[in-house]
């Protein structure tokens, strides 16, 4: 029976070891994964550049539909404004003071009294403006402003004088009549509407046939906020 001797056998053997050793398997295992990171990492920044031409189109749209969107917001308070304007005339024109009802009452006030003579009759009606605030946008809402208002004072200032017997009785008795004339009992100021402002001592007439009592009173109407 023929024997056979490999000679390559030891050389073989060392070749297999080569191939089995550790350090260089661990070598391919690296460079695999260096492999795969390179790869992750394009493939990201093929999404950045994908994301940045996203948010460069959404920008440009943006600012395509940014001038229209001002437009309606400006539109908004501009309506709210006019609005606003609006009711104020409105109101104003449907509760304005009216003097000629209160000179008509006040003729009222004269029958009854003998003796007492009006010199002067003062009317005074200001206005207090204070300013509003415009309207605002908050977020994507239009928050109304404060509009402006304007209070209303009235008054009324009668300067009178007593020439009748005994001066100076009748200063009471015509402040009431005022305040008892239904029109001015319902529209002066529930507290102290009609007051006496002055009143003179009696002092002798110009012919010195009598004697008089100058005296005023002020009728006040309740302050009006528009």
């Amino acid at each position: 029976m023929p024997i056979r001797i490999n000679l390559l056998a030891e050389a073989h053997a060392a070749e297999e070891e080569r191939r089995k050793d550790p350090v260089k398997r661990a070598g391919y295992v690296a460079a695999l994964i260096v492999l795969c990171v390179v790869l992750w990492s394009v493939m990201l920044q093929f999404k950045v550049g994908g994301a940045k031409s996203e948010l460069g189109r959404l920008e440009a749209r943006w600012k395509a539909i940014e001038k229209n969107y001002q437009g309606a917001v400006n539109a908004q308070k501009a309506s709210i404004d006019v609005d606003q304007r609006l009711g104020a005339l409105y109101q104003m024109t449907t509760n304005r003071f009216l003097w000629g009802s209160v000179l008509n009452a006040f003729q009222q006030t004269m029958p009854g009294i003998d003796g007492v003579q009006v010199v002067k009759l003062k009317t005074e009606q200001t206005y207090v403006i204070e300013q509003g605030t415009a309207a605002r946008t908050n977020g994507t809402t239009v928050v109304p402003g404060k509009p402006p208002t304007s209070t209303e004072r009235v008054s009324m200032t009668i300067e009178a004088r007593d020439v009748g017997p005994n001066p100076g009785r009748r200063v009471n008795q015509f402040r009431e009549s005022i305040a008892a004339v239904p029109f001015f009992k319902e529209v002066l100021n529930k507290t102290n509407g009609v007051m006496l402002l002055s009143r003179s001592a009696p002092q002798p007439s110009a012919d010195g046939t009598h004697s008089f009592v100058m005296f005023s009173l002020k009728a006040t109407f309740p302050e009006k906020t528009r």
